[in-house]
């Protein structure tokens, strides 16, 4: 089939795709560019389109990895053997009458668990993120459900409507989960490395943890070093892990006067040839050191996942 030609059956655009698999753009990219389970026409214009079989292939990879199982091991099977996978943890699950069923769709885990945050209930909070673990993709998970909502419990904490216990709770809850994924995730013996901290000065944590979710789950071995690390520190891991990215996190504070320093010193002593990433609300603050050093701003986690797609 000529790619670059609207034939073959390929007329779905991935905004149909995405609302009929459930999967987000960014998992469709990892999946097609790391594992090829589908291979995507293009229209005259070059957008990307799906047959219909395509889209029954990825809704049946959807179903069977919500179920458990790993990408990397179901990727290559066909569709009929997918089928049968899906038809099989279908009737073996077991889901008690008074839980719901799971959804595909990130905004119900989203809401839900900001009901909890408000309701200081840190089992239901817990309760709703592991059913999102569940239901959602890695990615989609940290980027569509963990990532709003703590920029939702950020903005509510900044304008007095969301008390520190509340927000303690929350974070403390959070963090089990993005530590649990990092954990999970059994990245291969030939996976690219990076190393995630926060420089010295640097001790909002929840930007970082983010990261190291996220790469975790796009198969990358992940050194977590947390907070506030001296830069010769984060790259003798770097060095010892043979890791060609380091991703800092700036939240707080912006004017840090010694900040511009440290990522100079990083620089130094990583070397030329590793790519360092920089992002976190307080990242733009320092654009002028950060362009200094020859690092990349990341300014969302969408981007991060696209960088991160093209090292991999």
């Amino acid at each position: 089939m000529n790619t670059n030609t609207l034939n073959g059956g390929k007329r779905h655009p991935i905004q149909v795709v995405v609302r009929r698999t459930g999967l987000s753009p960014d998992v469709l990219r990892v999946w097609e560019k790391r594992y090829g389970v589908v291979s995507p026409g293009r229209s005259p214009g070059g957008h990307r389109l799906y047959s219909d079989e395509d889209v029954e292939r990825l809704l049946l990879l959807n179903r069977v990895t919500s179920a458990g199982r790993r990408i990397s091991k179901v990727a290559e099977l066909e569709t009929k053997a997918l089928q049968e996978l899906a038809e099989e943890d279908a009737e073996a699950l077991y889901v008690p009458p008074d839980i719901p069923a799971v959804s595909l769709q990130s905004d119900p885990y989203l809401e839900s668990s900001l009901a909890a945050v408000n309701a200081m209930d840190p089992r239901e909070l817990e309760a709703s993120l592991m059913r999102a673990t569940i239901a959602l993709p890695a990615p989609a998970l940290i980027e569509d459900v963990i990532g709003p909502l703590l920029a939702r419990i950020g903005e509510q904490w900044a304008h007095g409507t969301l008390s520190p216990g509340k927000e303690h709770l929350a974070s403390a809850v959070i963090r089990r989960v993005l530590e649990s994924i990092m954990n999970a995730c059994s990245p291969d013996a030939n996976a690219p490395g990076i190393v995630v901290a926060t420089p010295a000065g640097q001790v909002h944590e929840f930007g970082a943890l983010l990261v190291g979710a996220a790469a975790a789950a796009l198969n990358w071995r992940v050194a977590y070093l947390g907070t506030s690390l001296p830069a010769e520190d984060i790259a003798e891991v770097a060095a010892s892990t043979d890791s060609e990215v380091i991703a800092l996190s700036l939240v707080y504070p912006i004017d840090d006067v010694e900040l511009p320093a440290a990522l100079r010193s990083l620089r130094d002593h990583a070397g030329e040839t590793r790519t360092i990433l920089v992002g976190g609300r307080a990242a733009p603050h320092y654009l002028e050191a950060i362009e200094s050093i020859d690092a990349k701003l990341i300014t969302g986690l969408g981007q991060l996942v696209e960088v991160l797609e093209k090292k991999s």
